[in-house]
């Protein structure tokens, strides 16, 4: 179960000033079981039917947010990288000249064999082209996070139009600090592309919708995405 994985990673956290803050799905696998058995003081959890994977971690953002600090957000199966990503992260950010509204460092994938490919962030400024990093990576200050929700509405591409709206209003300056080295191992089991062209279709509407970029400026970042993408699935299916 990838919870366990999950948890065992946050239970190594060398730093130990945080909640774990788990929203089940009403799942049958044993996880509801397991959450009963937890006998420790950081987790906070919660089992019903939700709508969808946005609208549970609407959820957890929710109750999160009612206290000051950072939020990440960890699905099942994925874990920090190592036992100090905690540390490390409040460390550089009470090092900061000012407190930092998104932070946000590089990540690695984890395929089914239990191989990691690491993957740097990309700069800020290229967030209009993408995600500059795997949402795992990234920590989001509480009282900015309040103000903002998945929306539903995407629902292959809302943490990407999350990420748009919660820095829209940010000074990269002062309030967006990168973290060199691996944060978090994103969990690609099961991860598939089939679905990839209906989101990059989404991401043309939140750049349109929340980016203010022009329909024309939109479509060609489409384009060179839809051509990356087909090129990728090519390149896949000719290895296999």
């Amino acid at each position: 179960m990838g919870l366990i994985k999950t948890h065992v990673s946050v239970q190594a956290q060398t730093y130990r000033n945080f909640r774990w803050i788990v929203v089940d799905g009403n799942s049958t696998d044993g996880a509801v079981e397991w959450l009963g058995g937890l006998d420790n003081d950081y987790t906070d959890w919660k089992s019903e039917r939700d709508r969808s994977l946005y609208d549970a971690m609407n959820k957890g953002l929710v109750k999160a947010v009612t206290e000051p600090g950072y939020t990440l957000f960890l699905n099942s199966g994925d874990t920090f990288h190592d036992a100090s990503v905690l540390e490390k992260v409040a460390q550089a950010i009470a090092a900061n000249p000012t407190q930092p509204k998104y932070v946000y460092g590089d990540y690695c994938l984890e395929n089914s064999k239990g191989q990691l490919r690491e993957v740097k962030a990309k700069s800020f400024d290229r967030l209009k082209l993408g995600m500059i990093s795997s949402h795992q990576a990234m920590y989001f200050e509480n009282q900015r996070l309040s103000e903002i929700r998945f929306r539903e509405d995407f629902p292959l591409s809302a943490d990407y139009c999350m990420i748009v709206e919660f820095v829209a209003t940010l000074n990269p300056e002062t309030a967006v600090l990168k973290i060199p080295g691996i944060l978090c191992d994103f969990d690609t089991t099961g991860v598939s592309q089939v679905h990839r062209f209906d989101a990059l279709k989404e991401d043309l509407l939140i750049r349109k919708r929340y980016m203010n970029l022009s329909s024309l400026h939109a479509g060609v970042l489409y384009l060179l995405h839809y051509v990356h993408t087909h090129t990728k699935l090519l390149r896949g299916q000719m290895g296999s």
